[in-house]
């Protein structure tokens, strides 16, 4: 349930996964990627999504060639606006492009969905740029930057990445990785309109993190859609 909106705008299909329009539509997917077009969600058509997906983050594309992004100039970032930061995690700083970017996104969701509009939680940001000192020191401190726990490089590094706040199950954090939590996320009006609305913005979802956003430098004509 938790990947359900990608996958839905992935095969071009609202239905519902048990449907048969939603079969229907992943099973032309799986016979475009070479796979069984049996329309059920298995293990190799879920490794098929996750490709692409993770294709689409430039940090991950750069760490397959073995690098770990230098973080910005100071001169790129720019200051998050109180409003903008959820209150759980403050946070400062963000590369100016990328919050130029999510500005426009974060008003363009505030004015189509009513139940963001009337949240003023909805869509803040509780984690951006974390420079390579504060997370080598948070690794060495905690010592779980093992690539499976936590990563020794982080995107967040790049000035590019956004932790959002896209609604949370009372008493979980608003990056809870428990099942229910994940399963509110995703089912949730926010994250359901990201899904559909974040990329001509420039940004692109971690699959795994319901809140976790990165910008790809590729906001339409720097104006959304």
């Amino acid at each position: 349930e938790t990947y359900t909106p990608l996958i839905q705008r992935e095969i071009g299909s609202p239905c519902d996964p048990a449907s048969a329009g939603f079969a229907e539509a992943l099973a032309g997917f799986q016979a475009r990627y070479s796979l069984a077009a049996t329309g059920q969600f298995d293990q190799p058509t879920f490794q098929v999504f996750r490709g692409l997906w993770q294709e689409r983050r430039p940090f991950v594309m750069a760490r397959v060639r073995g690098e770990c992004p230098d973080p910005p100039p100071i001169n790129m970032l720019a200051y998050l606006s109180p409003h903008e930061e959820h209150a759980d995690r403050m946070t400062r700083l963000l590369r100016r492009d990328v919050l130029d970017a999510y500005r426009r996104m974060a008003a363009a969701a505030r004015a189509e969905v009513p139940a963001i509009a009337a949240d003023p939680e909805l869509l803040q940001i509780f984690s951006a740029f974390r420079a390579r000192e504060a997370d080598a020191a948070r690794c060495a401190a905690q010592g779980n930057c093992d690539g499976l726990r936590r990563p020794a490089c982080s995107p967040h590094r790049t000035g590019t990445a956004i932790d959002i706040h896209v609604g949370h199950v009372a008493g979980m954090g608003v990056d809870s990785t428990d099942p229910m939590s994940r399963r509110h996320m995703a089912q949730g009006a926010t994250y359901r309109w990201l899904v559909a609305n974040a990329s001509p913005f420039g940004f692109t979802p971690y699959v795994f993190e319901p809140w976790h956003w990165e910008g790809t430098g590729d906001d339409a004509a720097a104006g959304g859609r």
